[in-house]
Parts: C-alpha cells; structure tokens; sequence
C-alpha cells in the first residue's frame, strides 16, 4: 500500500523540535497510558485548545437535555447533570470556547460567572462551619 493511502497521510503534519528531554517525557508518558507518542500529544493539545462550540448548538443540546430530563421523573441527578451543563456552557462563552459571542459580552458573563463562584464557595463554607447547638438537635 502506497504511503498516500492511508487517512493520516490526508491530515495536517507539523514538524516540531523539543527541548532536550521533552520527548523523553512524551515518551515515558505515552508508554505508560498505553498510548502513541502522537496520540499522546494530540490529547494534550485537545485539552489546551477544545473545538469550538457554536453558541446554538450548545444551547440547543442544554434544551434537549431539559427536555429528556422531564419526561424522566425521579431521576434524582437530573438537577446536577443540568446544572453541570449549565456550568459548563458559561464557562465555554466566558473562555471564548463558544465563539459566537463578542467580547463584551464575553466579559460580562466571566465576571457574573467569578462572582457567582465566589458566592458559592462562601455559601459552601458557611455551610461546613455552622454546627448545630445542643437546643437545635434535642426535639
């Protein structure tokens, strides 16, 4: 089979040098997750740079999401899936993520978003420091 027959070879390739010792370290890694120093390195960069996400697509998953969620009654993290998803959603318009959104915009969310997990954590640590009092556990 000729090297052009395979799908790789249609794909973008990109030379690069590494410092001494970097792909030692890929190498190690990749062996050790069982994976291609290639697939190593991808997954690395998948995480850093994330494929897009068009605004309506997301919102439209987040109502499909809603949607399976009603016709599924007791189900009891359908509450934390959505909210998750919610989460995830802004982080993405606040992380440019979703691109379809202009950087005011962009700006505003990340700030309404950074004040609402500000909120939240000093909900959460009020909540791990209240201790009931004899007189509130005694019937």
């Amino acid at each position: 089979m000729a090297r052009g027959d395979f799908p790789s070879s249609k794909q973008d390739q990109f030379v690069l040098r590494f410092p001494d010792g970097l792909r030692d370290r890929i190498k190690a890694s990749a062996e050790k997750h069982g994976r291609s120093m290639n697939a190593e390195i991808i997954l690395v960069l998948e995480k850093e740079f994330p494929e897009p996400w068009p605004l309506n697509s997301r919102v439209q998953h987040l109502v499909d999401l809603l949607t399976a969620i009603r016709k599924v009654r007791g189900y009891d993290q359908a509450i934390d899936v959505l909210t998750a998803e919610l989460l995830e959603t802004v982080e993405g318009i606040a992380s440019g993520r979703v691109p379809d959104v202009d950087e005011q915009t962009k700006l505003k969310v990340r700030e309404s978003l950074d004040n609402w997990l500000q909120a939240r954590a000093e909900e959460e640590d009020d909540r791990l420091q209240w201790r009931p009092s004899e007189d509130e556990t005694q019937p």
